[in-house]
C-alpha cells in the first residue's frame, strides 16, 4: 500500500461555530468525540462505525503495522481508545477508511483494539466504495443528494454515484477513564430562533411543498430521528439534545426518554402503501400547524408508530403501535423527553446545568 500524508476530512461543516459544544469541551471534565460515519441496515441495526482520512499515494510501500502507526499518530491513542469503547457498545469494531483523490483507491481497515488492526477490503474506485456502502445498508435512500461544492471531493463523488457517506454522529462523551456516558445531538436554530425551535414540528411534517410532479410533499426528520433512536437504543446510552444559535446566547437542553416514530405500512406485495402514507403525512402536517384537539385526533386515528426496544441480548425489538395513538401512553408520533429546559441570554449556564444533569 502506497500511503502517505494522512489528512483528516469531514462532511460536517458547522463545528467551528458551535459555541455550545466548544464550551462543554473547554469547561467540563468530560471528553467529547464525534463519529464520522454510522451505517445502519434494513433491520434497524448499526453495522459499522467509521472514521476516515485522505492520503497521498506518492510514497514507498507501507506495511499494515506502519499504516496502523500512522493512524494512531493522526488520531492519538486516547481518542482512538474512546472511539473503540464506543464501538464495543454495538458489538462491532471501529472501521477506518483511507482514500486517495488522485487514484480513487479506498482502503477499509478495522480496529478490534489499538493493537489489533487489519485490512478488510480494497476498492479501486469511489464508485465501487459507494456501491459497497449501499450493499451493507440493504436499503436505498429516497433523498436527492447534491454534490455540494463545499464538501470534500470524496463526498461529492460518493453522492454522484448515488450512495453518500453514512451520516455522522455529532458527539458522544466519556468520563476520565474513557468510558462512554452519553450522546449529544447539537441543533442550530438560527432560522427560527432557539425559543421557537421544536423537534416535533420537524418530525410531524410541519413544512409542506409542491414536488416536481406538482403534488404536495413534506419536509420531515423521520429518517434522521429513526437513525438517532437506533443509536440510542442499541448503545443503551443517555441521549441529549442541545439547541443553540450563532446569533444569541439562548439554548435548550433536553434528554430523550424515547421516540415514537411514524410508521408507513406496506401493501401485501411489499410496496409502500402510498395512499396511507400521504394521508398520514397530511394529518401530521395539519396537526403540527394547528396543535388543536381535532387535528390531534385525526393523527391518533389515522397513524401508526414504531418504538425500538433493546433486549437483554443487545438486539432491537420493534413494537408497532396501531390506532388509536396516545400522547399519554407515548404511542403518538413524538420525541418524549425526561427533561427539557430553555435558558435565554446566558450561555455560560450550560456548563453547570449539563454537569448537574449528568
Amino acid at each position: 500500500m502506497k500511503i502517505a500524508n494522512l489528512q483528516k476530512e469531514s462532511s460536517e461543516r458547522s463545528d467551528a461555530k458551535n459555541w455550545a459544544k466548544n464550551l462543554l469541551i473547554e469547561k467540563t471534565t468530560y471528553f467529547f468525540e464525534s463519529i464520522e460515519g454510522c451505517s445502519q441496515n434494513a433491520d434497524n441495526v448499526v453495522t459499522h462505525l467509521f472514521e476516515r482520512a485522505r492520503f497521498d499515494s506518492n510514497s514507498a510501500q507501507k506495511t499494515i503495522e506502519e499504516v496502523r502507526s500512522m493512524i494512531v499518530a493522526l488520531e492519538s491513542a486516547a481518542v482512538l481508545k474512546r472511539k473503540l469503547n464506543f464501538s464495543k457498545l454495538f458489538g462491532i469494531p471501529l472501521s477506518y477508511v483511507l482514500y486517495c483523490n488522485e487514484t480513487e483507491n479506498v482502503f477499509l481497515f478495522k480496529f478490534e483494539s489499538l493493537e489489533k488492526f487489519e485490512l478488510v477490503e480494497e476498492f479501486s474506485s469511489y464508485q465501487a466504495f459507494s456501491n459497497w456502502i449501499a450493499l451493507i445498508k440493504g436499503w436505498t435512500s429516497k433523498k436527492i443528494f447534491r454534490e455540494n461544492n463545499d464538501l470534500p471531493y470524496f463526498d461529492q463523488q460518493l453522492r454522484k454515484h448515488k450512495t453518500a457517506w453514512p451520516t455522522n454522529l455529532d458527539c458522544f462523551f466519556t468520563d476520565e477513564n474513557n468510558v462512554p456516558i452519553g450522546i449529544i445531538e447539537y441543533q442550530n436554530a438560527d432560522r427560527v430562533g432557539v425559543a421557537n425551535h421544536c423537534n416535533n414540528d420537524y418530525l410531524l411534517c410541519k413544512i409542506s411543498f409542491k414536488n416536481a410532479s406538482g403534488y404536495t410533499d413534506y419536509h420531515d426528520d423521520i429518517r434522521r430521528w429513526t437513525s438517532q433512536e437506533i443509536i440510542r437504543v442499541q448503545s443503551a446510552l443517555r441521549f441529549f439534545i442541545i439547541t443553540w444559535s450563532t446569533i444569541s446566547e439562548d439554548y435548550i437542553l433536553k434528554e430523550i426518554e424515547k421516540i415514537a416514530l411514524p410508521y408507513f405500512r406496506n401493501n401485501a406485495n411489499g410496496s409502500r402503501d402510498w395512499a396511507f402514507s400521504n394521508r398520514y403525512k397530511a394529518a401530521m402536517n395539519k396537526y403540527s400547524n394547528t396543535k388543536n384537539d381535532a387535528t390531534k385526533l385525526i393523527v391518533a386515528n389515522e397513524g401508526m408508530t414504531v418504538i425500538f426496544v433493546r433486549t437483554l441480548l443487545n438486539q432491537i425489538n420493534v413494537t408497532t403501535n396501531v390506532p388509536p395513538l396516545s400522547l399519554e401512553k407515548q404511542t403518538f408520533p413524538h420525541l418524549y423527553y425526561s427533561s427539557k429546559s430553555l435558558t435565554q441570554g446566558n450561555k455560560n449556564q450550560l456548563i453547570d446545568e449539563f454537569t448537574a444533569l449528568i
